[in-house]
């Protein structure tokens, strides 16, 4: 049996997080934890562990950029401890539009000081396709995935041929716009996240115990087994960024 694989997850925001943190250890689910800002990366991984299945990824969450002030001191601290950055990126929604200039200047300070360390990242970017692969490029990053992406499918072909990745969620799954999208990314360019708890797997909230459902979706649409389609995609994608 292949391990599963959640690559964009918020353990943080789980009431029950112990229980989620030893279940994806037992289950040998591998995990990686986004934070939405230095602090909560500090706080994280000063309570939880790092092992083989739990990584935790350095980031701040655009959606706070118009409330919460970005600590570059924090950030640069703890850059050298992991592989991963996320979430970032921008979020040109209705309710974070306004901040957009500061979302920028975060993104891209970000950009500028993870681009020659061959960290992986995991990008948020709501109607701000463009401009946040425009910053990537800008800034040669070379590892990159775009997680819950629903952008266009013009803006998507641009991404693929970056080299950049998407990581695709049960949400995605449930729309037509969503699997159209799933269905358009080259099947070596694809990983699975949960996004829990910010999304739902059938009626419940996403979470490790059900994320198997959701490889299962996955595997119907493509047609293929999926969960040695997304370990293989994963295990390329690290020996890649070494």
């Amino acid at each position: 049996m292949t391990n599963l694989i959640d690559f964009h997850f918020h353990l943080d925001y789980y009431e029950d997080y112990r229980n989620k943190y030893n279940y994806i250890n037992n289950k040998l689910i591998y995990t990686l934890c986004m934070t939405n800002m230095p602090e909560l990366y500090e706080a994280n991984t000063s309570i939880f562990k790092v092992t083989k299945y739990v990584k935790f990824a350095l980031g701040f969450n655009p959606q706070l950029a118009g409330s919460e002030k970005f600590n570059k001191s924090i950030f640069n601290k703890y850059l050298a401890t992991t592989k991963y950055i996320g979430e970032v990126g921008l979020d040109y929604s209705r309710e974070h539009i306004r901040s957009k200039n500061k979302q920028k200047e975060i993104f891209e300070y970000v950009c500028s000081v993870v681009a020659d360390k061959n960290k992986i990242m995991s990008i948020h970017s709501r109607n701000a396709e463009e401009d946040v692969l425009s910053i990537l490029v800008k800034n040669k990053i070379k590892y990159a995935i775009f997680h819950w992406y629903i952008g266009s499918l013009s803006t998507l072909e641009k991404i693929i041929k970056e080299g950049y990745y998407l990581s695709v969620n049960s949400s995605m799954m449930k729309t037509k716009k969503g699997l159209e999208i799933i269905k358009s990314i080259p099947l070596d360019r694809i990983l699975v996240e949960s996004d829990g708890p910010f999304t739902k797997i059938g009626n419940k909230v996403a979470e490790p115990e059900n994320l198997y459902l959701t490889y299962k979706k996955l595997s119907e649409i493509l047609g293929l087994n999926s969960e040695e389609l997304v370990y293989k995609n994963l295990n390329e994608l690290l020996h890649r960024s070494i």
